[in-house]
Formats: C-alpha cells, structure tokens, sequence
C-alpha cells in the first residue's frame, strides 16, 4: 500500500513537473523589442518644461503616425491638427507652444534593463537632428499603449526640455 501511495506521489509530481516546464515559455512576456514592432496612432505630444508643466506641442488634437519594424526601423510622423491656420497658444516672447509638423525615420534600439529607446535620426525634418542619436526613456509599453519621452523636444528654439508622446497601436 505505501509502494503505490509513492508510486501515485511521484507520477503526479512528475506530471506536474512536466506540465510546468511546458507551459513556461508561455508564462513568459514578450521583450519591449518585440513589443513595439507595428504601427501607432499618436495621442499625446505635449512639450514639457524644465518644472514639468506640460504644453500641447501640436496643437490640442495632434495627429500622428509611427511605424517600428522588426528590422530595426522606424519611421514617424506628427502634425497639428486642426491645419495651422488655426489660433496657437502664445507662450511667451513671441513663442508658440504649436510645432507644425515633424517627420523622423531611421533606427532605433530598445534597452529593456533601461527602460530605453535610443534613436538614431537619419532623416529629421527638424533642424540640426539628421545623424544624431538620442536615448529617450520610456515611460510604460503596455499591450496597445506605448509612451515615452523625449531626450529634446520635438520643437526648436524654446524654453522646452522634452516631449512627451503617447502612441495607441493601430488594430
């Protein structure tokens, strides 16, 4: 009787075993770098100040696209929105807190021990930006929601230290 109580303890141990070690690579979460892989909608760009304060950097309805592919790739895309006929928030000495459009595209590493995105800007329309890299820290990468933050802001010639951006994945 006590050799099939072991024998019945061993087998239901083993299975147990057996069925842990198949179902881990499952339990596991995917990497931040395979995480961003695809293509986002952006939600947020607001231009942050060195207290924190935070400014709509296009406008209050900002639209924008960006594409992070799997080779390493990226390419991204912001404009105001409404069209910049519209009223822009002055924020002092003659500046806006409204940035027209920018465009971006070249490639980018992500350092999950970091919490990281380093880009590097082959193309900027930004002045000053092509051939540069930054390191951006990012904020939460989260099923459909990535956000980050900017190393300089997305705009030239102001009292902004950074750019937020908040980004939903496109479905």
């Amino acid at each position: 009787m006590v050799y099939r109580r072991n024998i019945v303890h061993i087998f239901a141990l083993s299975a147990f075993g057996l069925l842990a070690f198949m179902s881990a690579p499952l339990a596991q979460e995917k990497a931040a770098k395979d995480l961003v892989v695809g293509n986002w909608t952006l939600i947020i760009a607001d231009h942050v100040r060195a207290d924190g304060t935070k400014m709509p950097g296009f406008g209050p309805l900002p639209s924008g696209t960006a594409t992070f592919g799997a080779d390493g790739r990226y390419s991204l895309q912001i404009k105001r929105n409404p069209p910049a006929s519209a009223p822009n928030v002055t924020v002092g000495a003659g500046q806006s807190s409204a940035q027209d459009a920018v465009s971006l595209s070249g490639t980018y590493a992500i350092d999950d021990s970091q919490k990281a995105l380093t880009i590097k800007f082959d193309q900027s329309s930004l002045p000053g930006w092509g051939g540069t890299t930054q390191k951006d820290a990012i904020k939460f990468l989260v099923g459909d929601d990535f956000g980050w933050i900017t190393q300089k802001p997305l705009t030239s010639g102001s009292d902004f230290v950074s750019t937020e951006l908040i980004w939903r994945r496109e479905k």
